[in-house]
């Protein structure tokens, strides 16, 4: 690994946390392409690159293993560039960082000799931290060349390497997606809801501790057990209020309260806090 020569193609949040990673541990960041210099060059100061360009495959001539940092639409395209602009070379490594894609989206850099790789950190990136990839998993698939750089890149960087099949891909991304971005639109539902019920500015306040002891208490003890509230005690009222309330003041929530409810009581019964009869009284009252 200490041989190796990246390139980095993105500089958003993920390609320039990569970088920043990549320069603490004592790798070498060659070269940084991005869409505008000044971004190309804020990723390149970050793994303390020399070279930072607008051209990919200028940049990824520069190295050996050359890390698309870029939307899963562009994935392809930008690979066919650097392609065509002989930024593969044969016993290159290319790697992309999309969880819903696999290595086939690849296929311009193995016609041109390299190994193709998908890693996927299971984390969010809202700006860029080298420190996002410590302890987390990082989803591995591709060529065994490939593959076996990656694992020993995701423990470089202070992560669990997991490898999965090319048709595992979009379910673990979806998977994620639920447990993120969902959480993430869940937040901001709540958040309104507290502004309409008339805290305002405290409601961010109000609501974050509540979040934070949930993520805690959902890894320390799994999903189920950490759940609590009112479905989770089988109380029919307080949700058939809840629902009531939603219907006078804030309507536009109301269905994503009962959707997530009933996904709720699935919860309860894996708990073992709840009754069948109590789970059906409260699927009636939620799909009513």
């Amino acid at each position: 690994m200490d041989s190796k020569r990246f390139v980095i193609i993105g500089a958003g949040a993920v390609g320039c946390s990569l970088a920043a990673a990549l320069a603490e541990r004592g790798l070498t960041v060659a070269a940084v392409a991005s869409r505008t210099e000044a971004s190309a060059r804020r990723g390149a100061d970050l793994g303390g690159a020399p070279l930072a360009v607008t051209d990919v495959a200028r940049a990824a001539r520069e190295g050996d293993v050359v890390v698309l940092s870029v939307p899963d639409d562009a994935i392809a395209e930008v690979c066919r560039a650097v392609a065509a602009g002989s930024g593969f070379a044969k016993g290159d490594v290319a790697i992309h960082l999309s969880g819903a894609l696999g290595s086939k989206v690849l296929e311009a850099a193995r016609r041109a000799g390299a190994s193709a790789l998908s890693f996927h950190p299971a984390q969010t990136f809202a700006r860029p931290d080298a420190r996002l990839f410590e302890d987390i998993v990082v989803a591995l698939e591709g060529d065994a060349e490939a593959l076996a750089v990656g694992e020993e890149l995701a423990r470089r960087l202070g992560a669990t390497p997991v490898v999965l099949g090319t048709e595992q891909k979009v379910l673990y991304h979806a998977a994620l997606c639920v447990g993120c971005n969902y959480v993430v639109a869940l937040a901001d539902a709540a958040v309104r809801l507290l502004e309409k019920a008339g805290l305002e500015e405290e409601a961010l306040r109000t609501y974050a501790p509540l979040l934070r002891a949930t993520a805690a208490n959902i890894q320390s003890v799994g999903p189920a057990r950490a759940l609590t509230g009112p479905i989770s005690r089988g109380d029919v009222a307080t949700v058939k209020r809840h629902l009531e309330a939603l219907d006078r003041q804030a309507p536009e929530m109301s269905e994503l309260y009962r959707v997530a409810g009933l996904w709720c009581v699935e919860t309860a019964l894996a708990k073992g806090t709840i009754t069948a009869a109590q789970a059906e009284a409260l699927r009636a009252l939620l799909r009513a």
